[in-house]
């Protein structure tokens, strides 16, 4: 099972409720963390784990099926880079199940934040590629000082070898 953790804004526009939840996930890379961003004509949902903080960028239409799409959507990032199929396989079958809930941790929800304002700099300073998974990509060469001394990517590579 995991976890989906919306803003209050995001979860408005998935019209969900929110709830308090005590449940965490099953992943190696723990809950994940999402919120709506806009680029120019471009609608986002951003995503990000927990335990590694790897994004995962979203179109956001439709907006209903976000959590159906994450997983999918994590697949091929985790895939590009460079995490074994058997570790793939093995994170989506334990994203089979997924949870809605409030979010948490305040730590998150501030890297989630740097992420976007990273990419709307980015967006008004040269043209940024239309691809999310781009976007996905790009991101998983950001610093984020909750890491330590390591990248997103790292971090996932580390939660999910073994």
């Amino acid at each position: 099972m995991v976890v989906l953790r919306p803003t209050a804004r995001l979860a408005a526009k998935l019209r969900l409720r929110l709830a308090e939840s005590h449940f965490r996930s099953t992943t190696r890379l723990g809950d994940w963390y999402a919120t709506d961003l806009s680029l120019g004509r471009q609608r986002l949902v951003i995503c990000v784990s927990e335990l590694s903080r790897l994004a995962v960028v979203l179109p956001a239409a439709p907006y209903a099926t976000v959590p159906e799409r994450l997983p999918p959507a994590l697949a091929r990032v985790l895939h590009l880079i460079g995490v074994e199929p058997a570790a793939i396989e093995r994170e989506m079958a334990t994203m089979g199940t997924i949870a809605i809930a409030k979010t948490s941790n305040r730590s998150v929800i501030g890297t989630v934040n740097e992420f976007v304002q990273y990419l709307r700099h980015l967006h008004g300073n040269r043209p940024i590629s239309a691809d999310p998974f781009l976007l996905s990509a790009e991101l998983g060469e950001f610093v984020c000082l909750p890491l330590k001394d390591t990248y997103p990517k790292e971090a996932a590579l580390r939660l999910l070898s073994g």
